[in-house]
């Protein structure tokens, strides 16, 4: 039992569920033995027995028709912070089996006795072993016993709850990262890739010319001197733009546990729209900024609250842009901005 109870144990719920029908059913002495996850709202139970597969879909359905009116399911429903909790502790033994539950369930299955040990309770969920007898009722001793044990065994699985939940969002993390197009690179100690997709090797050899990443080999040397001052530093996150190679990449790296970093990759496609516009129209990087404000529709008021300068300013700039594009008004500026994008 202490064994089952070690918080830490489990990686999954099935694998916790199973260790915790059989454990309970050996220590405590149990005819059937069930994890019972029940969704309060919609009246329905998902089980796992020991013996498996004890229960048909026949039985559960009959259990589901009396799901409100189960002792043990209002019993807990109510007192969230109740302990372990047999029927007849609800109810006499003789007026239980009067009762459909009892008729259409427990006696086609032949269960005469049960305890449940709340694991979790709220206004949605409620989770329990059930522990089942045919014969005996569970005595006050063997109650007691088990609620010695609830505490951890709750606590591991909320363990095992956090560790799925925590899987599923780095699920969901990880197909948005490939939906945005980024390309993930897991980077280890020493700074050798430990993981990679080939895009995420791919785009380390095209901003590195000569460089061969590999799974299991080094970084390329300029990402490796870039992390490497990130590292001292004791930054948790870090980007960057590799501009050298074709086509432009965008960096970002983030520190990890036991000294590892997560870089991610993916072409910038708004470095490379810029870099097109950079070679159509010969502005500075001043013009261009403020040129490309104007074309997304703002006044010169606007513009020069944005970039930190006065209107007049503003206006000088684009007098400038006017004439550096053969021009005579912003429309037609913004315009020419426009066809070069579209390019």
């Amino acid at each position: 039992m202490k064994r089952l109870a070690l918080e830490g144990t489990y990686e999954t719920h099935a694998q916790f569920a199973r260790a915790g029908v059989i454990a309970l059913s050996s220590a405590i002495g149990s005819d059937l033995t069930t994890l019972s996850v029940c969704n309060l709202r919609t009246g329905r139970r998902r089980v796992l027995s020991d013996p498996p597969n004890a229960l048909s879909n026949a039985d559960i359905a009959a259990f589901n028709r009396y799901f409100h009116s189960h002792p043990l399911v209002r019993y807990h429903a109510a007192h969230q912070d109740g302990g372990a909790h047999r029927i007849s502790d609800s109810l006499p033994t003789r007026a239980f089996r009067r009762t459909p539950l009892y008729g259409e369930y427990y006696q086609r299955i032949g269960i005469a006795h049960a305890i449940a040990v709340p694991l979790h309770v709220d206004d949605r969920t409620l989770v329990s072993f059930v522990l089942n007898r045919t014969h005996r009722d569970f005595n006050d001793r063997e109650r007691a016993d088990l609620d010695i044990v609830r505490t951890p065994l709750a606590l591991a699985y909320r363990h095992v709850t956090l560790l799925a939940d925590a899987r599923r969002t780095i699920a969901r993390y990880r197909q948005w990262v490939e939906t945005e197009g980024w390309a993930e690179v897991n980077v280890g100690k020493g700074f050798k890739i430990l993981a990679a997709s080939r895009r995420g090797c791919a785009l380390l050899a095209a901003v590195c010319p000569g460089a061969r990443p590999r799974v299991g080999g080094a970084l390329p040397t300029a990402i490796e001197d870039w992390l490497r001052r990130a590292d001292r530093g004791s930054r948790e996150f870090a980007s960057s733009r590799l501009p050298e190679g074709a086509p432009v990449v965008a960096l970002h790296a983030m520190r990890g546990a036991m000294g590892k970093w997560l870089l991610y990759l993916r072409e910038d496609a708004d470095a490379c729209r810029r870099e097109t516009l950079d070679n159509e129209l010969p502005l500075t990087p001043r013009e261009h900024e403020i040129l490309h404000w104007v074309a997304s529709g703002k006044s010169d008021a606007q513009v020069a609250s944005i970039v930190g300068a006065s209107v007049r300013t503003v206006q000088k700039h684009l007098e400038h842009v006017y004439a550096k594009l053969g021009v005579e008004s912003r429309t037609a500026a913004a315009m020419r901005i426009v066809r070069a994008a579209l390019r």
